[in-house]
């Protein structure tokens, strides 16, 4: 299923834009989570003390643990009651395939009140500890993290869904198909209440989800780095990863003098505004929507009385994606992708392109796309007819090889003599020369190369300035 953005839900322009709303993807989760450090310096008024909310709760379990006598009495179990986060899947984010977050199940939420009982009684006390969970915790990842601070805050974040719905209009009245409660439109897909957040407190998963990757977060983290340099310097990087929570548990965390002079230095840290848009998956996603509204591919059959073949079929939909990529600015959301992402984002794209293509002129015909490692970027085929298509920017150094190469394995696994090698122009004008000479050769040699399509995604001037 493709992606379904709220904006697209709700049949939307650019208002969630303009209102700095994330248009989050509805019918699966986004690759970001709730930012601690950007929640602190928010301007949106419904989060003003959502910050100070989250301490207060903290301090609440601090003080319940520090009245503790032992583990298991009264108060210890209070604590443990209130240290309950089963997820916020209406917001939509993290990076759950199925959309259920895991939040913190009882094992784990046993296992973090336990040594938080452990840090308390070795004296340190402050709420800030929560938010550090992940470093001394093991199976805390950035989303998981985020589950706690959106439970935490459901009731802020539900003001902020219905503020903007009334800014919007966007009510049971406007929208009788869609099921309402208490103001707020029920998610179909996922079957809860559909909530929004501003984009300013969101940050990106990191591919390492980083509250588990140890390493990048001291590296990130001058407060807390400062401290392990000084108590264990060079020793740090012979240890494995479950050591080094342990060891930040052991000799942080429960070092009061440590501990308190870390979160004092972390109570002054500051992060930079993320922009979504950064993130490639998202960028892909949110690029095929404007494409969508754009219509690029509502375009009709060309005869009621006569199927198009896989060829035709495959060179119209490139065609149509060169023509958005080179005359509709296409290019600028190409090269907005990071270098290193680049390829894979216009791959995923043109799956997109093909499959709503396909979709769209109801054209008998099947669409494969490569999601992981398989063995070709795009088939399509209807039956015995099959056309394949492989990708390459200018700025892979393979290029030539998967010309020559690679499409050449694939048709043969395919059984079919119909390929297409897209060539996508970024920038490397010896290679963009060397491929079209070599094309032309063999063209002139008889033999029988694969269609060389050539889309330029370099930054185009204006007729005006030429």
């Amino acid at each position: 299923m493709e992606d379904i953005f709220v904006t697209e839900f709700f049949e939307l322009d650019s208002e969630f834009e303009e209102l700095g709303v994330f248009d989050s993807i509805i019918n699966r989760d986004s690759p970001f989570f709730i930012n601690l450090l950007r929640l602190k310096v928010n301007k949106t008024p419904e989060f003003q003390e959502s910050y100070e909310g989250i301490n207060d709760f903290f301090r609440m379990i601090m003080l319940l643990l520090d009245g503790s006598n032992r583990k298991g009495d009264k108060l210890y179990k209070e604590a443990l009651r209130r240290f309950h986060f089963p997820g916020v899947s209406g917001i939509n984010l993290g990076v759950s395939e199925t959309g259920i977050d895991a939040g913190f199940g009882p094992i784990l939420s046993e296992q973090v009140i336990s040594d938080a009982y452990d840090i308390v009684k070795s004296g340190s006390k402050q709420p800030e500890i929560f938010q550090l969970v992940g470093l001394f915790e093991k199976n805390v990842s950035a989303d998981r993290l985020s589950d706690m601070i959106a439970t935490i805050i459901l009731p802020d974040i539900r003001k902020y869904t219905i503020a903007v719905n009334r800014k919007l209009n966007i009510n049971a009245e406007n929208y009788p198909h869609i099921e309402f409660k208490e103001e707020i439109a029920i998610n179909p897909y996922k079957k809860c209440e559909l909530l929004y957040l501003p984009e300013e407190i969101l940050h990106e998963i990191p591919i390492a989800e980083s509250w588990n990757d140890i390493d990048r977060v001291i590296h990130e983290n001058q407060a807390i780095r400062d401290e392990v340099n000084e108590a264990i310097g060079k020793e740090w990087r012979k240890m494995c990863a479950a050591d080094k929570k342990d060891y930040l548990k052991e000799h942080i965390f429960k070092d009061s003098e440590r501990c308190g002079r870390m979160i004092g230095n972390y109570r002054t840290q500051t992060i930079e505004p993320f922009q979504v848009d950064s993130n490639a998956e998202y960028l892909v996603s949110s690029t095929f929507k404007q494409i969508k509204k754009e219509g690029i591919f509502n375009v009709l059959a060309h005869s009621e009385t006569r199927e198009l073949s896989s060829w035709e079929a495959t060179i119209e939909m490139l065609s149509l994606f060169r023509d958005w990529v080179e005359n509709n600015k296409g290019w600028d959301e190409i090269l907005s992708a990071s270098t290193s992402r680049r390829e894979k984002s216009l791959q995923r794209l043109l799956h997109l392109s093909g499959k709503y293509f396909c979709t769209q002129n109801n054209i008998d015909m099947t669409f494969e796309a490569n999601e992981g490692p398989g063995p070709v970027d795009l088939k399509m085929s209807r039956g015995n007819d099959k056309t394949i298509v492989e990708i390459k920017l200018s700025s892979n150094a393979d290029y030539l090889h998967g010309y020559e190469e690679q499409i050449e394995e694939y048709a043969k696994a395919e059984g079919t003599s119909q390929r297409v090698f897209v060539y996508v122009k970024v920038g490397n004008p010896g290679r963009d020369k060397r491929i079209t000479e070599l094309h032309a050769l063999r063209l002139a040699n008889g033999d029988n190369p694969p269609e060389l399509f050539i889309i330029d995604a370099q930054k185009q001037t204006s007729a005006s300035k030429k």
